[in-house]
């Protein structure tokens, strides 16, 4: 016994002497843990503290890493290289400890050993992100609202680590996308873009609290970067985002010469073609998002464990998984789970993980995001998908937090699918309810009333409408009112008197 203790002394000594002549790899961590088996006379489930990971100048022996993580044993510093790390189990118990410790787990110390931080790398891959963002400006898809960033940033922050176990700098801020696929993309510049689909897609916080998960363990291992470097030469940087805009450009100026026939004064949609120009696989690979099978099999355990960790249901990631999937099925997109990243792999991923749990309703979240939910139905609206524009305004109306631009919604799908007597009554009746909760005065409504008074040959009726409608237009050009809404209250002039002259004639 006094052996192993004086043994085990002299290497406690001789530690403390090589760390004087290393370099620090890692901030100072603190993260608990015991040793999973014997280690030069320390015994199996003898409990320690990692303090931080160093460089040694020379390794004391052959074939033992210069990487060591300095182990604090009895109040004493030992030296464990990396390359034996395994003889011990890392138990952290709180956010920090937990990211950490997966970093130094994931042998991210060994890569960066070996291939260095990349710091000129990771400049050009943030001045990418930052050509993304500008493109992303410049083409109108960001949805904006100061509520719902806040809400979906105050969720990230007790996710993300205040400190991680390798150089790293900046925290995340969150943007949200127009765009109803799900989708959630973490880019090279801390910019962590959420899609308008993925809200709306999701019902509860812990299943969008469990992606977020997802997402970050992407970012704490470094899978971006990884990837990077493992795709293949890119295109210099100003020929790729040239290509891109004139992908933009094409999709935009196809919908130039359409007429949208419900307005929403200085709301701007924008139309699939442009958020499929802005968001496909091409992109992906160059921002090194395409993350492999094994990188996002890794990111679904490690989202587990964290939520397992935080008293999370950790049940809720295979339920948030299982509604992207459907969500794809639904839209038959075949290419989209077959492609990169998350859906690529998701099927098999769900047969592992099980059969998706029936979660509790979580009327917070569903009421933080109806207005995501108006919106997107809008959109789809404006993109003539008619059947999902009217399945998302029925999830805000099936939960009791519709407002009048569901029910409009409802009814403009009823319009644009159908034209039996049966029909166009259920289309009035969701126009008066509309009306009925509607704040303020909604020229669609009317609009759309006239159309219907048309459909059932009431055409008195309607002329009195057209009245009504000129005199809305007239106190809307009064108020304060931006040139685009100048034109369309102009054309719209023009629409009611020349179909007050036809409707006059019959």
């Amino acid at each position: 016994m006094k052996r192993s203790i004086l043994f085990l002394s002299f290497i406690l000594l001789g530690c403390s002497i090589l760390f004087a002549q290393s370099t620090s790899l890692s901030p100072t961590v603190n993260i608990k843990g015991v040793f999973r088996k014997e280690y030069q006379g320390i015994s199996k489930g003898t409990p320690f503290v990692l303090q931080r990971v160093v460089k040694l100048k020379n390794a004391s022996e052959q074939g033992v890493s210069r990487t060591q993580a300095v182990l604090i044993v009895n109040g004493v510093q030992l030296g464990l290289p990396m390359n034996m790390f395994d003889v011990v189990r890392l138990q952290p118990d709180d956010k920090n400890s937990f990211w950490q410790s997966r970093q130094l787990s994931n042998e991210l110390i060994t890569y960066y050993e070996k291939k260095g931080y990349q710091e000129s790398l990771r400049k050009e891959q943030a001045q990418e992100a930052n050509d993304y963002l500008r493109e992303l400006e410049q083409s109108k898809l960001f949805y904006e609202d100061a509520a719902v960033e806040d809400y979906l940033q105050c969720l990230l922050l007790s996710i993300i680590p205040e400190q991680m176990a390798v150089k790293r700098e900046g925290v995340p801020q969150i943007r949200v996308l127009k765009s109803p696929s799900p989708d959630m993309l973490m880019l090279a510049n801390n910019c962590l873009l959420i899609s308008t689909g993925m809200l709306t897609t999701l019902d509860t916080e812990e299943e969008l609290y469990a992606i977020l998960s997802r997402e970050v363990a992407h970012y704490v291992l470094d899978h971006g970067m990884i990837t990077v470097n493992k795709n293949i030469a890119r295109a210099r940087r100003a020929e790729f985002w040239g290509a891109v805009m004139d992908g933009v450009v094409a999709a935009t100026e196809e919908y130039l010469t359409e007429r949208y026939d419900y307005y929403v004064p200085g709301l701007i949609y924008v139309t699939n073609d442009v958020v499929q120009a802005l968001v496909n696989d091409d992109i992906m690979n160059r921002m090194g998002l395409d993350y492999s099978a094994q990188q996002e099999r890794e990111a679904d355990r490690v989202a587990m464990a964290f939520m397992d960790i935080m008293g999370k249901n950790k049940e809720a990631l295979v339920s948030a998984l299982t509604k992207i999937n459907t969500y794809y099925e639904r839209q038959r997109d075949a290419v989209a789970l077959s492609k990169y990243g998350i859906y690529g792999s998701l099927s098999k991923r769900l047969e592992k993980l099980g059969e998706a749990p029936v979660l509790e309703e979580d009327r917070n979240y569903l009421k933080k995001n109806s207005g995501v939910v108006s919106f997107e139905a809008a959109m789809l609206d404006y993109n003539k998908d008619y059947k999902e524009s009217r399945r998302l305004a029925m999830k805000n109306i099936d939960n009791g937090m519709a407002c009048s631009d569901d029910y409009l919604m409802v009814a403009r799908s009823i319009m644009k699918l159908s034209n039996t007597p049966e029909a166009n009554k259920e289309c009035m009746s969701y126009l008066d309810k509309a009306d009925e909760v509607a704040k303020v005065t909604n020229l669609n409504i009317c609009k759309m009333r006239i159309l219907l008074l048309l459909r059932e040959n009431k055409q008195m009726d309607a002329v009195d409408l057209l009245h009504q409608y000129q005199s809305l237009l007239d106190a809307m050009f009064q108020q304060p009112h931006s040139e685009e809404d100048a034109q369309w209250i102009a054309a719209e002039h023009t629409w009611a008197e020349k179909l007050l002259d036809r409707t006059y004639i019959m």
